[in-house]
């Protein structure tokens, strides 16, 4: 009776150690953790992406389409679809290296991870002949206070894949901000609406071209944020209510700074500070320019 005993207990004692080695074995895994639920991620965004040790901080949005677009001080830009809030996410990655960071350059891959919150998500990439590294973004606040309607002429900057001045005349309202005015570059006119998303300081973007020059025609289309900081310090970081857009085209993407009324770009506004990290982490130096 008593050898049966013993031989029943090293029986359950074997089931049980087997089981855990097969329950550790389960957590390892190179995708998202496997998890259930989604998570309200619509809003700005701020984080970092690391690789070999070296990190670049960008700010962004993500809108409730799931697309997520940001940029760092270089106006390099990166953009993660779809991003929709579920706990666990397997999404395509773009990158577009600025003019300031010796581009254009672009690349693609894969960014997989976890939204652990409302507020917060993490998770790894890579771009597909580049390199791989991790991330790690949490939701914040760039305007104090609710989104204000601004009007008058304001000087502007897009800067990225094309680097170019403009002059607008805002008007609408604090949820539909309008625009029209003319760029410098190619003498084009152009137009367009920061349509808000809600109450989340997301708008939906769109930006027109049209003239008598042939290259003045096109729409495109983006994302974009009121701040209360002067990001590019086109203006001394002086005060005021700074409006953003991300514009992502395979004609070049790039972001727009508008100034508040009354100020004016500064001549450094064509090259943003520049920074090589952009390339070390995405290992765009080893891919086709």
């Amino acid at each position: 009776m008593i050898r049966h005993c013993a031989l029943f207990l090293s029986l359950v004692s074997m089931v049980l150690f087997a089981s855990l080695i097969i329950s550790c074995g389960g957590s390892s895994h190179s995708g998202p953790t496997p998890c259930t639920g989604a998570f309200n991620v619509v809003g700005d965004w701020q984080g970092s992406v690391t690789s070999g040790g070296t990190s670049v901080d960008f700010l962004g949005t993500i809108d409730t389409a799931g697309n997520a677009v940001f940029f760092d001080p270089a106006a390099d830009i990166v953009t993660v679809s779809p991003l929709t809030g579920a706990c666990s996410f397997s999404s395509t990655e773009t990158v577009y290296e600025s003019i300031a960071d010796g581009g254009p350059a672009t690349g693609s891959g894969t960014a997989s991870g976890n939204v652990t919150s409302d507020t917060a998500l993490s998770g790894s990439e890579s771009i597909s002949g580049g390199n791989s590294g991790t991330f790690s973004f949490s939701s914040y606040s760039p305007l104090t206070g609710s989104v204000t309607a601004l009007s008058g002429l304001v000087s502007a900057v897009a800067q990225g894949q094309i680097s170019d001045s403009l002059i607008l005349t805002l008007g609408g309202t604090s949820s539909s901000i309008t625009f029209t005015g003319t760029e410098a570059a190619n003498g084009c006119t152009v137009s367009g609406t920061f349509t808000e998303e809600g109450t989340n300081n997301v708008f939906d973007v769109t930006y027109n071209y049209s003239g008598t020059n042939p290259v003045c025609t096109g729409s495109l289309t983006g994302s974009g944020f009121e701040s209360n900081s002067d990001l590019f310090t086109l203006n001394n970081n002086g005060s005021g209510t700074y409006l953003y857009a991300v514009i992502t085209s395979s004609s070049g993407s790039f972001v727009v700074e508008i100034l508040p009324s009354g100020a004016d770009a500064l001549r450094q506004a064509h090259t943003p500070r520049m920074s090589t990290s952009f390339s070390q982490v995405f290992g765009l130096n080893r891919l086709q320019r």
